[in-house]
């Protein structure tokens, strides 16, 4: 028996063609018009996976690279601010040149410690630079100013508010960059490698081990003079002005009418009547002085000892009795904690001794002390100046070096950080190039794919318009 086809299941036949081959043509004009491979999951189950896993990666890869384009500015400011503090503390170690000239006077010296203050109070200003509100030079504590500078002792004194940390950013899978350089590892160490004495008053460092750093004074005070100078010569105020400790030798020599301090120059006495007669200075080589009244002057030579007591202190305020035996005497300081041990068997005169923990100092503090020597308010002798100006320059040039050093640093991070970027982004051009493999389209092949679902619905619709237009009596016989 033959099977007659129906009018429904030709409808349906049609149908079922039309739908399928206009799906096939909304496809491929999709893909031309996206351009895309992919679509849907289900169109490539394993193209889809290996696609997600590339764009995954290629976020990453943005990410790190706007951590790196972003960051490249404060290594750029932090540079710039080192350029202009090279510049400024070069400029204080030429001031720290020509204020050791022996044809300073201490006018000139005054005006110097000025410019000093000056220079002191800019280097701090720079060294708080910031980039928005990010401090650069404060470790990773960038919130607040790293320094802080304080005039209220009189002499200016300079605080590290930061923290010794650095920060870091990831560049790269696996690969992070420091970004900064702390304050306290350019500005100043906390590596002892020394410690020096000015030399003026004749102490030595004894034979414990010391503690501290930068620069701290040792006051030796005068209390008293002992003993009589010999040819009826008196000691002006009981010797109350003197700066001589522990024991010294007078020399009176009539005939040639010169009187000598240890070995210092012999000077003439003065004639009665002169200013200088109740109240004259005598000086040894080394400085130290004693005031003399020659009104009850007997005429005659002598030779004679006169011993000064003193005291020491560290902070200048609690002080110590000498007895000039001690080789091992230990100081602290109440308020930093520096601890020294010192040998004062040659203790000569009294003064102000500096004390410098070479290479555990930073440049603030350097260049305030310099100002503070050149005021000389203790009104100490020119060349003493000069003594604590050479342990102050020797700390201002490591100053300088490490500056340079940390321009070096920064240097080297910069370029890396561009090296960097450089890397993400040809890493991103070449994984982009492999997701496109994946996802895009040849648009040649999809045109031809398009053109053969265009052409293949026209087919299908032509055919289906002829099989509708039969009727039901074209298939009875």
């Amino acid at each position: 028996m033959a099977i007659r086809p129906t009018q429904n299941n030709i409808y349906s036949l049609v149908s079922r063609g039309l739908v399928l081959n206009l799906s096939k043509l909304a496809h491929a004009q999709e893909r031309v018009s996206t351009g895309k491979d992919i679509l849907r999951p289900s169109d490539d189950a394993v193209g889809t996976a290996r696609a997600l896993s590339m764009r995954r990666r290629l976020g990453l890869l943005g990410r790190f690279q706007e951590s790196v384009q972003s960051t490249r500015p404060v290594l750029e400011t932090s540079t710039a601010a080192l350029e202009e503090i090279s510049s400024i503390l070069s400029e204080a170690r030429e001031l720290v040149i020509t204020s050791m000239s022996g044809s300073m006077d201490p006018e000139d010296r005054a005006t110097m410690s000025q410019q000093m203050t000056l220079l002191l109070e800019k280097l701090v200003d720079v060294a708080n630079t910031k980039l928005g509100d990010r401090y650069v030079f404060a470790g990773t504590a960038t919130g607040s100013e790293p320094y802080t500078l304080d005039f209220s002792s009189g002499q200016g004194a300079v605080k590290y508010n930061g923290n010794n940390q650095v920060q870091r950013i990831a560049a790269g899978f696996g690969t992070e960059i420091p970004i900064n350089v702390p304050g306290s590892e350019i500005f100043g160490s906390n590596a002892v490698e020394s410690i020096d004495l000015s030399g003026l008053t004749g102490v030595a460092l004894g034979t414990t081990a010391n503690e501290g750093r930068g620069f701290t004074d040792l006051h030796f005070r005068h209390d008293a003079t002992l003993g009589s100078p010999g040819s009826g010569i008196a000691l002006v105020s009981g010797g109350a002005f003197d700066t001589i400790l522990n024991d010294h030798t007078v020399t009176v020599d009539a005939v040639a009418g010169t009187i000598q301090l240890d070995s210092g120059p012999p000077l003439q006495i003065p004639s009665p009547g002169s200013p200088e007669y109740s109240d004259f200075r005598l000086i040894n080589d080394r400085g130290a002085e004693v005031h003399l009244d020659f009104s009850g002057y007997t005429g005659v030579n002598s030779v004679s000892t006169l011993t000064g007591e003193g005291s020491v202190s560290i902070d200048g305020t609690t002080y110590t009795a000498l007895t000039f035996t001690e080789t091992d005497l230990e100081l602290v300081h109440p308020t930093d904690g520096t601890v020294l041990h010192i040998d004062t068997t040659n203790v000569h005169r009294a003064g102000e001794e500096l004390v410098s923990f070479t290479g555990a100092t930073d440049v603030f503090n350097v260049l305030a002390g310099v100002a503070g020597d050149l005021a000389n308010d203790g009104g100490l002798e020119a060349s003493r100046v000069v003594d604590r100006l050479e342990l102050r320059y020797d700390e201002l040039l490591r100053g300088l070096n490490e500056t340079l050093r940390g321009l070096g640093t920064l240097g080297a991070r910069t370029e890396r950080l561009i090296s960097s970027d450089t890397r993400l982004q040809a890493t991103s051009v070449n994984l982009q190039g492999l997701l496109s493999q994946v996802e895009d389209v040849e648009i040649t092949e999809v045109i031809l794919d398009m053109n053969k679902a265009e052409q293949t619905l026209q087919l299908a619709q032509a055919t289906g318009s002829r099989l509708i237009q039969h009727t039901l009596l074209d298939f009875l016989r």
